[in-house]
């Protein structure tokens, strides 16, 4: 239930309102004091007298320099980037270390000597387990 009148027409027109509000407006100026009448002149005068204010000259490039900080930034702590690996790190890992194939067991050869895997390998459950 609204307690609001039913009539869309209800508000008044932009104009009667822009009126009325005019005359409170009159009304409120003739009762301000003429001293703060002439304070208020005075302080609109020297306002308007001043100009426009500088802008400090750092604040566009202390912007530019915040963003171009913060794209530095994610580019260095990028986590998807792969390590970065020159010519000379590459070569240095090389003398480094002795051959992998040299000195690691190839893994599928413990499978060659388990004759259980191949028993495994021929079941009938071996293809599903494979295909999973």
């Amino acid at each position: 239930m609204t307690t609001a009148p039913e009539s869309r027409n209800s508000t008044p027109p932009v104009e009667a309102v822009d009126v009325h509000a005019r005359r409170l407006h009159a009304a409120a100026l003739a009762q301000v004091s003429p001293d703060a009448l002439a304070r208020l002149r005075r302080a609109r005068q020297a306002a308007t007298a001043a100009g426009p204010r500088r802008r400090p000259l750092f604040a566009p490039w202390l912007a530019g320099g915040a963003v171009a900080a913060t794209l530095a930034l994610a580019v260095v702590l990028r986590p998807d980037a792969p390590p970065p690996a020159g010519p000379s790190m590459a070569a240095v890992a090389a003398q480094a270390a002795p051959d992998p194939a040299a000195t690691e067991p190839d893994p599928a050869e413990t499978l060659q000597d388990d004759p259980g895997f191949y028993v495994w390998l021929g079941s009938p459950d071996g293809n599903a387990i494979a295909m999973e």
